[in-house]
């Protein structure tokens, strides 16, 4: 083992007669600051058993152990190595460093890419302007020609958008049954259970309908869908046990629709499951519909959805999309979990305010709302209606 001194007038010039002398493989035994600046010292060829050989206390540790018995290990010392805040610092500083060319090597990635392919770039440019993510829209670019007028391929894709967003055709209101509601707090559920009531009613009449609510976590939570039953004249009933549900269904077996509003719960509360089970999601009778918001972002969404389609959810409803910024956001997370939209809510007017969801008008107005965030554009993206795209 080689070991030398090293003086340097800070860190880095110290290291680097470090590296000058012995090599990139060197081993730091220790540094520490002196006059003019600061001492390392160093060694190649390091034998870890030398320095437990010239530490005081380790031979008498080594005769003691023998003494006791041929079997016993001698007790090895630990080398602790030196936090000197320098070197601290300057691996702070090689971890900046190191983030930084990755952020260069990505970019370099980019320009490469942009510069090569350059249809493909301007199309994810859109796509991530409708809100959709990297990479959905990455799988269905690589589908598009690679040649050819931007946008005509525009118009093709707006087409393969509204193919691969799959819709129910109105299922609840053509069919009835007992539906459950779920989601998280805040995406109107309640609301939703209201427009979809009144909608039946209105077709169906008042005595075709029942509401059931199960949220018992918010304080009066239940008191607006009953005031809702109230403004409909249809039955209400409040359950906080899955025998009390039981005996609710029973009670309205003779109504076509059944609407069952669930507390609103965050994907990530551990009472999620508990409160769930109370519904029996599991039961062939109840259908499962997932609320969500289309104001939330792609990441929240897809975490949602992820969560929320363990509990055997048949489609979803988008809310919110009078105020939503980027539709594109829930499409592209419909589309990733094959998850069919039964119905879409763009106000608070009951029931005026709640349509079946349609695929194509969908996607157009996913457009329109770029469209109309004229801080999200920057190329002047044309609208063109998905109704118009061609497959």
């Amino acid at each position: 083992m080689k070991i030398k001194r090293f003086l340097g007038t800070d860190i880095r010039q110290a290291m680097r007669k470090v590296r000058e002398s012995l090599g990139e493989d060197a081993v730091i035994l220790s540094n520490k600051r002196v006059n003019g600046g600061v001492e390392v010292i160093a060694a190649v060829d390091y034998d870890e058993s030398a320095i437990y050989d010239q530490q005081p206390g380790v031979e008498n540790a080594t005769s003691q152990n023998s003494a006791r018995g041929q079997n016993q290990e001698p007790v090895k010392p630990k080398v602790v190595w030196s936090q000197e805040p320098t070197l601290l610092e300057m691996k702070g500083e090689l971890r900046s460093m190191r983030g930084l060319l990755e952020t260069q090597l990505a970019n370099l990635t980019a320009v490469d890419f942009e510069v090569k392919h350059p249809l493909q770039h301007q199309m994810q440019q859109r796509m991530s302007k409708l809100g959709f993510g990297k990479a959905l829209s990455s799988q269905l670019i690589e589908k598009l020609p690679n040649e050819g007028n931007i946008e005509d391929l525009w118009r093709r894709m707006l087409g393969k958008l509204a193919i691969n967003v799959k819709v129910t055709d109105d299922d609840i209101l053509t069919n009835g049954g007992v539906i459950a509601l779920i989601g998280p707090t805040g995406v109107g559920k309640t609301t939703t259970i209201a427009k979809l009531a009144a909608r039946f009613a209105l077709r169906f009449g008042n005595r075709s309908v029942a509401l059931i609510s199960t949220d018992s976590y918010r304080i009066g939570a239940h008191e607006q869908l009953k005031a809702y039953a109230r403004i409909l004249d249809v039955p209400f009933k409040f359950v906080n046990t899955r025998a009390g549900l039981d005996d609710a269904l029973a009670a309205f077996s003779d109504r076509r629709l059944v609407l069952i509003d669930t507390a609103g719960m965050s994907q990530r509360d551990m009472r999620l499951s508990k409160h769930l089970e109370l519904l029996g999601y599991d039961r062939a009778e109840v259908a499962t519909y997932l609320v969500v918001s289309t104001t939330s972002r792609l990441s929240g969404l897809n975490d949602v959805v992820a969560t929320y389609k363990k509990f055997n959810v048949k489609g979803c409803i988008l809310t919110k999309i009078d105020e939503s910024t980027c539709l594109g956001s829930a499409l592209d997370v419909v589309i990733r979990h094959n998850l069919p939209v039964a119905y879409v809510s763009d106000g608070q007017r009951v029931p005026e305010d709640l349509q079946p969801a349609r695929s194509h008008t969908l996607v157009s107005r996913s457009v329109v709302i770029m469209q109309d965030n004229a801080d999200l554009l920057e190329d002047g993206i044309p609208m063109h209606s998905a109704g118009e795209a061609g497959g």
